[in-house]
């Protein structure tokens, strides 16, 4: 991975969105299985020609429809013993909802294209490339509810997101933005699936804002390599962090020739939590676990609120917060699409949880 800046132009495109079923990525689970995926997404990531986006939403499910049940059949029930069975299966149900331990994982993808493109044909294209279904329709909103922008505080010392109006018991947000990639080695385990395994509410987006046609990324690429050369050849001392970007930039030059893409990336994640105190503990845990593999700041003041547009299809050049996007070829970014394969709690079906 290296690093380029890039202008960002606004375009006049149509939105399409998707939701995608995550499948069990344990049917993968040897190294030639889980080394086939990223071949088949690196593969369809090659296509892409305009921006695109990735979500999953890890958020809380909701158990009134079978808190409802539980209550109903025992009200009905004659034996006291399956009454009482009945009102612990109640009470733990209530447990979980208050806590929002039951979490639900949705997963979603945007496109924009110009006018012509049918949805249905891109969730047609997605469901044979990704083998997994996909179809079209309307995210899920990040949060239920008005919320306003909020200065930091002795409780959190960031700007924030906080509810107001009607159900102030609702969650805090913070939104989380990657600035810079660290060069570690990626893969379906870490880091994105590490956000996860968190029991915590939160969503994640990778945002693919820009794929570079093939000549472009190679001309980009050789350029940063020949102003490092040239910086390397006029030093008199060591500069490993040169050379390890140039190294890095030929490796991609590599892959670019074998043919893969070039795309600018970002990562954005949002944290929920009931309280302050909290969110600070889940921001900070979440900023300490992907340092290893990707930098993330906080936004500041307006931009914390329009972070939160990347969790619906609004066009990244209409969103007004730094675009802090990092090059990366399509192998590394099928990577990201880990999230994917871990498939979360979600169905309510049957009486015990599991």
């Amino acid at each position: 991975m290296f690093e380029t800046r890039t202008k960002s132009k606004r375009m006049t495109a149509i939105a399409h969105t998707l939701l995608v079923d995550p499948f069990d990525i344990m049917l993968h689970g040897t190294s030639e299985g889980l080394q086939s995926l990223q071949n088949r997404f690196s593969l369809w990531l090659r296509g892409l020609t305009g921006p695109a986006r990735f979500v999953t939403w890890q958020l809380p499910a909701d158990l009134s429809p079978r808190i409802s049940q539980v209550v109903s059949s025992a009200l009905q029930s004659e034996q006291h013993q399956r009454q009482a069975l009945l009102m612990e299966y109640r009470r733990h149900y209530e447990r979980l909802q208050s806590e929002a331990d039951y979490q639900r994982a949705v997963c979603g993808l945007a496109f924009w294209t110009e006018r012509g493109m049918s949805t249905r044909a891109l969730s047609r294209g997605v469901s044979a490339a990704l083998d997994t279904m996909a179809v079209p329709a309307q995210w899920p909103a990040l949060f239920a509810g008005e919320y306003q922008l909020a200065a930091p505080n002795r409780s959190y010392p960031n700007w924030h997101l906080a509810p107001v109006g009607e159900g102030r018991h609702r969650p805090f947000y913070a939104l989380l933005s990657s600035y810079q990639f660290q060069p570690t080695i990626w893969d379906f385990g870490r880091p994105l699936a590490q956000l996860l395994r968190t029991n915590f509410p939160l969503a994640l987006c990778v945002d693919i804002a820009k794929t570079w046609t093939h000549n472009e990324a190679i001309n980009e690429i050789e350029n940063v390599v020949q102003a490092y050369s040239v910086h390397l050849a006029t030093l008199r001392g060591e500069d490993s962090r040169s050379l390890k970007k140039v190294n890095d930039c030929r490796q991609t030059l590599s892959e670019l020739n074998l043919g893969d893409a070039l795309h600018d990336v970002q990562i954005v994640i949002a944290v929920a939590a009931p309280d302050l105190t909290t969110l600070k503990q889940r921001v900070n845990h979440i900023v300490d676990a992907m340092k290893p593999w990707f930098l993330l700041r906080a936004e500041i003041g307006e931009a914390q609120a329009q972070a939160a547009r990347f969790f619906a299809a609004q066009p990244t050049s209409e969103i007004a917060v730094p675009h802090t996007t990092w090059p990366i070829t399509s192998r590394e970014l099928a990577l990201l699409f880990a999230p994917l394969g871990y498939r979360k709690l979600s169905g309510l079906d049957g009486t015990l949880r599991g």
